[in-house]
């Protein structure tokens, strides 16, 4: 995961900023948030194809960090979930 300035991730959470993230999140249908989170997520891959062209390597960027997203949101959230359940319950034999 890339480790940003603060000024940066400011940019992105302020509530002051209407184009902040923050300003989206809080207003995601919870009840169709799978559906919201796509469809934000190809808005923004769709702005970088725009601005970097319809090439191989804007898609192969656009894979690779959606795949380490994915490995981030594991690593730090899905990985500790799972050993405080194999703590709990057991572990599978």
């Amino acid at each position: 995961m890339p480790y940003i300035t603060q000024e940066n991730k400011d940019k992105f959470t302020s509530n002051a900023d209407d184009n902040g993230v923050a300003t989206y999140l809080e207003e995601l249908d919870l009840g169709n948030f799978v559906g919201h989170l796509n469809y934000l997520n190809y808005k923004i891959v769709k702005r970088y194809i725009q601005k970097n062209g319809n090439k191989y390597f804007t898609f192969c960027a656009i894979v690779g960090t959606l795949i380490c997203c994915v490995l981030e949101i594991y690593r730090r959230l899905v990985a500790p979930y799972e050993d405080k359940k194999i703590k709990e319950n057991g572990d599978v034999e």
